[in-house]
């Protein structure tokens, strides 16, 4: 129950810094955008209405095709997203505290991707969704088998394209500023708390490394049978995957039994198995 709590409060969350990163620089410089919102902005040129309405009501017809195509358990997920978003634009959109920050554009569009891209990350990873054209994308995935992410990269670019048409180049180019960062902070909320380090250790005392590795940093690893290339003798490669706040201490370990060591460092971003995502035995 309290995780399940603690989920949809970070559906919330993310969807107030959504909400906010569009009522407080995207609409106000007027970059060009995907989603729902940009297809509000464009439907707004021809409907004088208040765009929180064009929102809501797009999305209420989306969520009205999931409830009947895509089945409840998803369509489920995006209500919070589907009331809330369009109530936070509203109300982000009449907020000037901010209007300092908002008065540059380059400032604008890094902050507005970083939030927009922490904001989608979490809402992701709590297992929800934004509602708008993610919904049409699971529909005609389910009916026609089409991939999801084609859907939205289709429905984006034909609402970004539209905008671009009557809108300063520059408007566009920030749009796509907007859009790098969110793809960036995206990546990072999923993956934060989750990247490893993987280590090579190569070392003639191999012997003496590994106890340290298994007892006193806590680390599983594996030797990889080698041979050397200059004298071609046989020896081991320790391979070790450690959080990055191992890093320095397993480092100085290694120094300190074999000041020849040779270890190469290499970033990853997920790890599957016994000890990661499988519980490790007694």
């Amino acid at each position: 129950m309290k995780k399940r709590i603690g989920s949809y409060l970070m559906i919330a969350a993310g969807g107030v810094l959504t909400a906010a990163a569009f009522g407080l620089f995207i609409l106000r410089q007027e970059f060009v955008a995907g989603g729902v919102t940009g297809l509000s902005v464009v439907l707004q040129e021809f409907i004088p209405v208040n765009l929180s309405l064009i929102v809501l009501v797009i999305n209420l017809l989306l969520f009205a095709l999931g409830w009947i195509f895509a089945g409840r358990e998803f369509i489920l997920k995006t209500l919070i997203m589907t009331l809330l978003f369009p109530a936070l634009l509203d109300i982000f959109s009449r907020v000037r505290a901010f209007d300092e920050l908002s008065a540059d554009p380059f400032l604008s569009s890094l902050l507005a991707g970083c939030m927009l891209g922490v904001g989608s990350g979490m809402i992701l990873r709590a297992n929800g969704s934004s509602g708008g054209f993610d919904i049409l994308g699971v529909i005609l995935n389910k009916r026609l088998h089409v991939p999801i992410s084609a859907v939205m990269y289709a429905c984006d670019c034909t609402v970004i394209l539209c905008q671009a048409v009557s809108r300063p180049l520059m408007k566009t180019v920030y749009g796509i500023v907007v859009i790098l960062c969110c793809s960036l902070m995206i990546n990072r909320v999923l993956m934060f708390g989750k990247s490893q380090v993987e280590l090579l250790i190569f070392s003639a005392k191999y012997e003496e490394i590994r106890p340290e590795l298994l007892q006193t940093f806590d680390a599983g690893m594996t030797y990889l049978n080698a041979e050397s290339g200059y004298n071609r003798e046989t020896t081991k490669v320790i391979l070790t995957i450690i959080p990055y706040t191992k890093v320095h201490e397993v480092k100085k370990m290694v120094y300190a039994i074999d000041q020849t060591a040779f270890v190469v460092i290499n970033d990853i971003h997920s790890v599957a198995g016994k000890g990661y995502t499988l519980q490790r035995d007694a």
